[in-house]
């Protein structure tokens, strides 16, 4: 009888528990020792969308909250492998506050139909009441995801402006005394822009207050698709932003990014139907340079911008003296290089490509001058990067295309044979869709023959793209143009690729050949270059030989031709005729 008493009351507590978990407004489900569902109240159907008939038997309990087979906290607790949680809930679970012996984890599930949920579960053990072992566990689970959301909403309003969704000054503090610590540690560079838009008042006055809105959005997303990703553009005040620079490479990079600011923000702003031009004055301060904590720099930059706004608005200012001096002179070539294109400042010279095994030019390499009025003849290097920043690359090249081609074919007039001509192509010009047109209107108004142009490409420029650069490189030699690798050698995978590209030449950088002869490494590089090179059936150019030794050695190792000073000097078309018919036919 006693049996029967004990087995009833066991029946009793297990339907009484039933009861209470299909009856509770909390979803809840139970699983037994075997892994198998038990119980899943309808609370739970209502949270997940699955029916107590697709699990009850079943050990798929984690089927309603994963695409995949794995643990829920109710088969760890059931295993007894509570140090397992953390693996499958990492930085989400901790003990229960309120029932001893459970736990807590909240976590998001984004394979629930009709969107992801956030829930909050906790997960006991069932133990039997003489033995102490685990037979089951029960979890319960809670939707959280208004919660969430309206917590998200509260966070996104405390680090985010309302207006353009930057970040707001809260949320700039932080990310920079984060990137500060962070340049302290790793010996850092960091810029700080401060910005402040020019006449904006008089936008509010005469177009209204929604119209100057509509500008501090748009102002707002030119900055930030103007920096890159690591970045952080910040609205601070009304027309005021900042921009953090977080590590960049150099005084250069800085520079850089921030003229490519002010070009993003001189477009035209088209506001309620009317097309507006804004500007912007740009201070600048450098960590560690110009301050070592948070408020130190936004206040010097504060105090550089206002320096531009004074002297020059829409242009930038470096918080320390000597810099600003750099970046005035970057800033006036920049402007001054718009005019020399138009006014006949640019000019080519001609550097001789000389047969060391003829004896005799067989060629020359046409070289940009800029004649600037005030500051004397101009180097590209001084230059080439501002035309490549402002797009005037482009026209340029176009012009030197022009301009050499038809100074070659007078050379041919008056020296009576062909001679090649090697013009440098870049990187944008080479990319350029209109390049291949451009060349074919020249040749067919000169009457150049292709073959003696020789187009010149840079070993990095290919091989930032090889298959792709491949391509057009084949689309030019079918038109019967020659093509050269220029500073072969400083770039990536040159040997793996040269016999990949259709080139007739390359040309050995003159780092390697002034190495000549004070370095045996030097030495055995070029001479492998110049080996790979009759290998493969390629004609190769020495640059900037500037000694008897080093032309020795390049005729005794097969070099084909050598420029540099010790032949000429770079000169002008007048006098390279001229040095032409100093030499026989």
């Amino acid at each position: 009888m006693a049996q029967k008493h004990t087995s009833a009351h066991s029946t009793n507590k297990s339907g009484l528990l039933a009861q209470i978990v299909n009856s509770s407004p909390v979803a809840t489900f139970v699983i037994n020792q075997a892994h198998e569902v038990i119980h899943w109240n309808r609370a739970c159907v209502m949270v997940t969308g699955v029916s107590e008939k697709q699990l009850i038997g079943t050990t798929k309990s984690w089927k309603p909250f994963y695409d995949h087979h794995r643990p829920v906290m109710a088969d760890l607790i059931v295993d007894d492998q509570m140090d397992q949680l953390s693996t499958y809930y990492p930085k989400k679970c901790h003990p229960s506050t309120t029932i001893e012996g459970a736990w807590e984890a909240e976590d998001f599930f984004p394979h629930f139909p009709g969107g992801g949920k956030w829930l909050a579960f906790t997960a006991t053990a069932l133990k039997d009441e003489k033995s102490g072992a685990i037979i089951g566990a029960i979890e319960t689970l809670r939707d959280i995801t208004a919660q969430k959301i309206y917590q998200q909403q509260l966070e996104h309003q405390a680090n985010y402006d309302h207006l353009t969704g930057l970040a707001n000054r809260h949320l700039l503090h932080t990310r920079l005394e984060l990137a500060i610590s962070q340049a302290e540690r790793d010996h850092l560079l960091l810029g700080v822009l401060f910005l402040d838009l020019d006449n904006f008042k008089q936008i509010n006055d005469t177009l209204g207050h929604d119209a100057g809105d509509d500008v501090i959005r748009e102002f707002g997303g030119r900055l930030k698709t103007s920096v890159r990703d690591l970045d952080t553009v910040a609205r601070i005040a009304g027309d005021e932003y900042v921009v953090l620079l977080y590590a960049p490479q150099n005084i250069v990079q800085v520079t850089t990014i921030v003229r490519r600011l002010l070009d993003a923000i001189n477009h035209k702003f088209t506001v309620r139907e009317r097309e507006i031009y804004i500007g912007a004055s740009v201070g600048i301060a450098l960590y560690p340079k110009d301050g070592k904590d948070s408020q130190t720099l936004l206040s010097n930059a504060d105090a550089a911008m206002f320096r531009a706004k004074q002297h020059d608005k829409g242009s930038f200012r470096f918080y320390t003296e000597d810099l600003n001096k750099d970046a005035l002179q970057w800033l006036e070539l920049k402007q001054e290089l718009h005019y020399a294109l138009t006014s006949g400042q640019l000019e080519l010279y001609y550097q001789p490509q000389y047969s060391i095994q003829e004896k005799r030019i067989t060629g020359a390499e046409a070289l940009l001058r800029w004649n600037h009025p005030t500051r004397g003849l101009l180097h590209p290097e001084l230059f080439i990067a501002l035309a490549e920043e402002t797009g005037l690359i482009v026209p340029i090249g176009n012009w030197i295309i022009k301009t050499a081609i038809s100074d070659a074919r007078q050379w041919q007039e008056a020296y009576g044979q062909p001679l090649r001509l090697s013009i440098n192509i870049s990187a944008r010009q080479f990319r350029y869709d209109e390049l291949d047109e451009l060349l074919d209107q020249a040749i067919t108004q000169t009457g150049f023959h292709p073959l003696n142009l020789e187009l010149e490409l840079t070993e990095s420029l290919v091989m930032d793209n090889p298959h792709e650069a491949n391509k057009r490189l084949l689309k030019l030699k079918e038109k019967g143009f020659s093509l050269a690798m220029d500073d072969f050698g400083t770039g990536y995978s040159s040997l793996a690729y040269l016999n990949y590209f259709p080139f007739d030449m390359i040309k050995i950088d003159q780092s390697f050949i002034h190495q000549l002869g004070n370095s045996e490494e030097a030495d055995a590089i070029v001479r492998a270059m110049l080996q790979l090179a009759k290998a493969l059936q390629m004609r190769v150019v020495a640059e900037g030989v500037e000694d008897q030794h080093q032309r020795r050695f390049l005729e005794e190792e097969g070099c084909d031709e050598i420029q540099g000073f010790w032949f000429s000097r770079p000169l002008r078309a007048g006098d390279f005729v001229k040095l032409l018919q100093t030499q026989p036919a």
